[in-house]
């Protein structure tokens, strides 16, 4: 039964250093900070509604990192994790991009990554709000294992898309192509 999450504060000599999680004391079996998802090709026609979004599915990538971080922790327990966990995500504009030199030609107000599966619906994972220059920027992580839980089985599979979506002041018609790289850190737990 794992605990309930808290917060310790550390500090030494009167002086505080930082905060650690305390949600439990179970080390993962796997993890990576390494898993570059690149949404290429966002264009004009992804603009709807005043918001531009763009995903990709996580298996397509070059060497499937994500399918590699999978069997990793498969072979460390000799079954699926029980849970999924991320850790951190980063966005970087793309130096190939056409008519976008910064996030901020691109996106205004709260930006988010999401992951998507055909079970489950989408889960926001990480926001920034109100992205400039070209990255890396770190997002506030903001599903915890209660949010990930409906799209677990796509986790557990490798099957799902990971995007990104946010405010844009662009039009339809303006002729634009960015790339966005999206750095998202899983841990893999028993």
């Amino acid at each position: 039964m794992r605990r309930p999450k808290m917060v310790c504060l550390v500090a030494l000599g009167g002086l505080l250093f930082g905060a650690v999680s305390c949600e439990d004391d179970e080390e993962p079996v796997a993890q990576t900070d390494t898993i570059v998802i690149q949404l290429a090709g966002i264009k004009e026609g992804d603009i709807h509604d005043g918001l531009v979004e763009k995903d990709k599915n996580v298996a397509t990538e070059v060497g499937n990192p994500y399918g590699a971080f999978l069997q990793a922790a498969r072979v460390a327990l000799g079954r699926n994790p029980g849970r999924i966990a991320v850790t951190s995500v980063a966005i970087t504009l793309g130096g190939d991009s056409r008519g976008v030199i910064s996030f901020a030609d691109l996106f205004v107000g709260e930006t988010n990554v999401f992951l998507r599966a055909d079970v489950g619906g989408t889960v926001y994972i990480a926001r920034v709000t109100g992205p400039t220059g070209v990255g890396p920027l770190d997002c506030e992580v903001i599903a915890g294992d209660a949010a990930l839980a409906p799209i677990r089985d796509a986790l557990l599979s490798g099957n799902f898309r990971v995007g990104i979506r946010g405010t844009t002041n662009r039009l339809p018609t303006d002729d634009f192509d960015a790339r966005v790289d999206v750095r998202i850190g899983f841990a893999a737990y028993p």
